[in-house]
């Protein structure tokens, strides 16, 4: 029987020689890039560990990543009061949706975390950004679900493991963080 360790190392190698995989992370980036550099900001919401992992990436973006620098323009979609409020008063399946509302321009964009690909709330969400124009991005599990068809780019980890696609996830999240602060503040590296 692998290890948890020997299953992460073999999904993460045959990623790294996946094109799909590798270019809807070049595609987010650089959608995400486009979306601050016009004044944009980025959006993101994820249930359960997606949830908290839409927190972080927020927080690498608001705080920092690898090193000091300017604050970049993030907001993660849970606020316990709204989130509960939202849920009581509507239903659970606009908690996010109508943060898209309230706050979501032209210029943001969407980043829709779910391991399944068929969050309800997350679907829902991704519908009001195709209303406003808000690029979508999902980063996804399995074989995308629904929420992988709503997706201007898809970043898709084939794999039916939850907390092996979660883990993974984690490190497309830190990628990108990566990429976009080198971007914006200069080749330093962690």
């Amino acid at each position: 029987m692998k290890s948890k360790l020997e299953k992460i190392s073999e999904a993460v190698k045959k990623l790294l020689t996946d094109k799909e995989f590798l270019g809807s992370i070049d595609a987010a980036k650089d959608a995400i890039i486009s979306s601050i550099e016009s004044g944009g900001k980025l959006m993101v919401c994820g249930n359960g560990g997606s949830a908290t992992q839409a927190s972080h990436m927020v927080g690498e973006f608001v705080g920092r990543f690898g090193f000091d620098r300017p604050a970049l323009p993030a907001i993660s979609l849970f606020d316990l009061a709204t989130t509960t409020a939202v849920g009581n008063d509507y239903g659970y399946g606009d908690i996010f949706s109508r943060f898209v509302d309230g706050l979501g321009k032209e210029k943001d964009v969407l980043f829709s975390i779910s391991t399944s690909g068929n969050s309800k709330n997350c679907l829902k969400a991704m519908e009001s950004a195709k209303i406003r124009n808000i690029k979508n991005i999902a980063l996804l599990g399995r074989d995308g679900g629904k929420m992988k068809n709503l997706a201007d780019t898809a970043i898709t980890v084939p794999f039916n493991e939850t907390p092996l696609v979660q883990e993974i996830h984690l490190m497309a999240i830190h990628q990108l963080c990566e990429d976009i602060e080198k971007h914006f503040f200069g080749g330093k590296t962690i």
